[in-house]
């Protein structure tokens, strides 16, 4: 049967609020709201009803047009639940492609194994400097100055510099597919022309520009990028540091894990013995000096007794011989500070320091890290689910709106 404009209006009513049928109150709010009175609505009801259109039961009425949204702007969950089982063939549906999806991606996804490697610092980086503390102030109520203080390392930002990462990308490595060792722009076969590359067939339309990067840093560049993803580090509040790196290869990965203990473990060492070396130098440069002042304070002294006798001073010339005296005695003591710090500061130059312990050394993996197949394959599931579901209702609504908005 073919319904009139109005018709067809009630009919959409009916089907967006069905408990209007059994319901004279929501009838008559749902009347006013459309802009009808109450009778018009229950006459219309009834002539639909009496062209068949309308049932007893309202068999007309399909779940997936039943409101889900109140007039109260409450959700109606039986009408939610109602929506899922008559669209359940499309959820299925849903569900299955995108699963499928999700296990065609886990199983192509590269393969990733992880070796880890955890250190932590000898005591305070910061406080290396041996015995020549204690002297520092000493040397400095004598105005020498301070002998400067070892520098703090932070051993997370050692691994984050670009030195460390372009050593790694740049050293040959022995790997199952290269036995005979490759780098990592190598190994990542960053050096060969890629199939497709949207970003290249881009650039040949545009003009080039002035400057042209150099192809051998582009490649450690887009390596240096690539491995920054692969390596992660993590300190703990209790000063533990954990390095982790992820590759392809699991000989590859203990190696690179291992490979960046020591690097920290040599640089720590060589910067503090530069450190070192430093200081003894600066300590054996100011005993030389403090020798020299000395020699000439005792040379001031033994050439004033030649011309002014002991038993001939007058008061001015006491004064002066006590000054000379006390020039001396000053002199001296620094000149023995400085010779016990030198004394020192060569102890501690040749002394071995352990600053970073290695606590556990990184050893291949037994297993894949990445990726995590069931993890991927159960979340494609419920997330297509979820997807699913939600477009429904949004399109259920979206049609209840258009409806409303027509209507008005």
């Amino acid at each position: 049967m073919e319904l009139s404009q109005h018709e067809q209006k009630i009919l959409d009513i009916v089907n967006n609020h069905p408990e209007i049928l059994d319901d004279p109150e929501k009838r008559a709010h749902i009347a006013e709201l459309y802009g009808l009175s109450e009778k018009t609505l229950r006459n219309r009801i009834a002539e639909l009803k009496k062209y068949g259109v309308l049932t007893k039961d309202n068999e007309s009425k399909g779940p997936e047009n039943k409101a889900i949204i109140t007039v109260e702007n409450e959700v109606d969950l039986l009408a939610m639940w109602e929506l899922i089982k008559s669209q359940k063939w499309f959820i299925t549906k849903m569900s299955i492609f995108f699963t499928i999806l999700g296990l065609i991606y886990s199983l192509m996804a590269t393969v990733y194994y992880d070796s880890s490697i955890s250190m932590y610092p000898a005591g305070d980086l910061s406080q290396t400097n041996g015995g020549l503390g204690e002297f520092n102030g000493l040397a400095k109520s004598f105005g020498i100055g301070g002998f400067g203080s070892a520098p703090i390392y932070n051993i997370p930002d050692i691994i984050k510099s670009r030195t460390l990462r372009k050593d790694i990308i740049l050293k040959k490595w022995e790997t199952a597919k290269f036995p005979q060792g490759a780098n990592l722009i190598t190994f990542w076969e960053l050096d060969k022309p890629k199939l497709f590359s949207p970003k290249k067939w881009i650039m040949n339309f545009l003009p080039p520009g002035k400057f042209a990067a150099n192809p051998e840093e582009l490649l450690v560049y887009e390596a240096k990028l690539k491995l920054d993803k692969l390596i992660s580090v993590k300190e703990e509040l209790s000063g533990l540091i954990r390095i982790s790196v992820l590759m392809q290869d699991p000989k590859l990965a203990a190696d690179i894990a291992n490979y960046i203990a020591e690097y920290v473990k040599k640089f720590i060492s060589i910067e503090q013995k530069l450190e070192a070396t430093r200081n003894r130098k600066f300590v054996e440069q100011q005993k030389f000096d403090a020798k020299d002042q000395l020699e000439t304070s005792e040379e001031e002294l033994t050439e004033f007794r030649k011309k002014h006798p002991m038993n001939l001073d007058t008061p001015t010339l006491q004064m002066i011989r006590s000054r000379l005296e006390s020039t001396i005695e000053e002199n001296r003591v620094v000149y023995i500070t400085l010779r016990q710090q030198y004394a020192i500061a060569k102890i501690d130059e040749a002394k071995e320091k352990l600053l970073v312990n290695i606590l556990d050394n990184a050893e291949p993996a037994v297993k894949k890290a990445k990726p995590k197949r069931t993890l991927i394959v159960i979340l494609s599931f419920f997330v297509s689910i979820s997807v699913a579901i939600t477009l429904k209702i949004v399109e259920s609504s979206s049609s209840m709106i258009m409806s409303f908005i027509i209507d008005i």
